[in-house]
Formats: C-alpha cells, sequence, structure tokens
C-alpha cells in the first residue's frame, strides 16, 4: 500500500466514521433505552438537556461532524482519482460517510427540535407518553439507520485502501 496524502486522508476518515457509528449505536441501544425506562416526562426532560449539551459540545460537534467533512473531503479525492484501483469504493464510502450528517439534518434536528419545544410540565401522563414514544421511535429508527451508514462508510473506505 502506498501511503499517500489520500491514504492517510482516507485512514482518518474511516476512523472518524467508525468512532461516530460507534457512538451513535451506544446511543440508539443503551442511553434511549435507558431514559425509556425512568418514564416519559423524565425521558423527555433528560433528552432536552442531552441536546443542549450535544449541539454546545465542541468535541462532540467535531468528532460527529468531523467524520462527514473527511468523508467529504475523500469523496473529491476519489473522483480525482477515479481511475486509480479502490477509487470506487472510496467514493461509495466517501457518500456514505457524509449520508449521516444528511440523515442527522433531515430527520434527527427536527425531531429534536420538536422535543426541545415540548414542555413536560404541561402535559398529562398520556400526551407525555404519546410525545415520547412518538419521538423515540422514529429517532431511534434514524439513528440506526446513521449508525449503519457510518460504519459501512469506515468499512468501505478500508477496502479501497487496500486496493491502493
Amino acid at each position: 500500500m502506498n501511503v499517500s496524502p489520500v491514504v492517510v486522508l482516507t485512514s482518518i476518515a474511516a476512523v472518524a466514521c467508525a468512532a461516530a457509528g460507534g457512538m451513535m449505536y451506544v446511543f440508539s441501544t443503551f442511553v434511549l433505552r435507558g431514559l425509556d425506562r425512568t418514564g416519559p416526562v423524565t425521558a423527555i426532560t433528560a433528552m432536552r438537556g442531552i441536546n443542549v449539551v450535544a449541539n454546545s459540545s465542541a468535541a462532540f460537534l467535531l468528532a460527529f461532524l468531523g467524520s462527514a467533512v473527511l468523508s467529504a473531503a475523500v469523496g473529491v479525492a476519489a473522483i480525482v482519482q477515479i481511475r486509480q484501483a479502490g477509487s470506487v469504493w472510496l467514493l461509495v464510502g466517501a457518500i456514505l460517510g457524509v449520508l449521516g450528517a444528511v440523515i442527522t439534518i433531515a430527520f434527527n434536528v427536527p425531531l429534536n427540535n420538536h422535543l426541545d419545544a415540548v414542555d413536560p410540565s404541561t402535559l398529562s401522563v398520556a400526551d407525555a407518553a404519546r410525545e415520547w414514544q412518538a419521538y423515540v421511535s422514529s429517532w431511534i429508527a434514524w439513528n440506526h439507520t446513521r449508525t449503519v451508514t457510518a460504519i459501512v462508510a469506515s468499512a468501505l473506505m478500508l477496502i479501497g485502501l487496500r486496493y491502493r
């Protein structure tokens, strides 16, 4: 394998995508399921707090959005070098790496914004349960999709590197 700037960039992007996928996997499989066990009012309140911290955490945003930016750079490099061995793998991996951010913006952020507008203290228990179930079922489904895209993106980029 040739150690070129594209190889280094792709290696970092693949690790970043795997890390982002891991963060999302943990969130879906442990954090939201744990919140679900606390009851709808507590879960809504806690998730609103998590969203505030996530949106203001430079470390989280760098790790999460950094994987998409690095993937986009890999995609550009793959297009420029499309005739080079492994470039198609890199390009498809890069597209999936960016797709996670697109899913976040198109689906998870609007769900978070809706939940942030909900004041759980003004809801009946039944209304809070409906709000939470509508949120958590959709959010987890899209989060699982982001998880898969990030992990597959990482794998495809590594496969592409194998042919370099």
